[in-house]
């Protein structure tokens, strides 16, 4: 089961505790929500350090990792709080990542995704595929966009597959448009539009919640 939540605002916390311990066992299958972001998201994000492979993902050199720290969790929490549509994934209970529509050209209707999660572990379990189901039912069924378009690294095969999984067409490749470490790599662009969006979900082929 998956469902949207509404943005709740962020509550006044004076103080930041210590991050807990943060269990990596989920369901084979997670319940996933979208919520507004919280404090004590600060603490697993804090919580779940820095990947290699995923900073890897975001186009960040995994030899030059970024300190795991308080203040740069704040800020996380800052950026995630001042969107105009960001929402935290929570899977069975815990945050596990976060995802978001920005750029917005409302004339035009559209906007790009981006989405992340914390963990490496939690990659590969559906996760990211009920989360973004969640949000181009948002931008399609409440916001009434016609276009919804991202960027994703042309070696980051696993997400290739779920956009692909959830509607998102290849329109593109601008070739070695990334330099990660001593090496340049593929930026590939794809989208997904309002009427494609309806008809898969008419059929029933397009993403599904459990």
């Amino acid at each position: 089961m998956a469902r949207l939540l509404k943005f709740r605002r962020p509550l006044p916390r004076k103080d930041h505790a210590p991050p807990p311990a943060v269990p990596s066992d989920l369901a084979d299958d997670p319940e996933v929500i979208l919520r507004g972001v919280e404090e004590a998201d600060i603490d697993a994000y804090l919580a779940a350090g820095v990947s290699p492979e995923i900073h890897r993902m975001y186009g960040g050199d995994p030899g030059n990792l970024p300190e795991a720290s308080v203040a740069r969790a704040r800020d996380w929490f800052e950026d995630i709080a001042n969107a105009a549509c960001a929402f935290v994934i929570v899977a069975d209970g815990r945050a596990v990542g976060h995802i978001r529509l920005h750029s917005f050209e409302m004339h035009d209707g559209r906007a790009k995704l981006a989405i992340g999660l914390f963990r490496e572990e939690h990659l590969g379990r559906g996760i990211g595929r009920k989360a973004i189901a969640l949000i181009l039912a948002h931008a399609f069924e409440e916001m009434r966009l016609h276009r919804v378009d991202l960027r994703v690294l042309g070696f980051n095969k696993r997400a290739i597959r779920c956009y692909t999984a959830c509607g998102f067409v290849l329109e593109g490749t601008e070739r070695e448009a990334v330099l990660i470490g001593n090496t340049w790599q593929d930026d590939c662009i794809m989208s997904v539009l309002r009427h494609e969006y309806l008809a898969a979900k008419a059929k029933g082929s397009g993403p599904t919640l459990a």
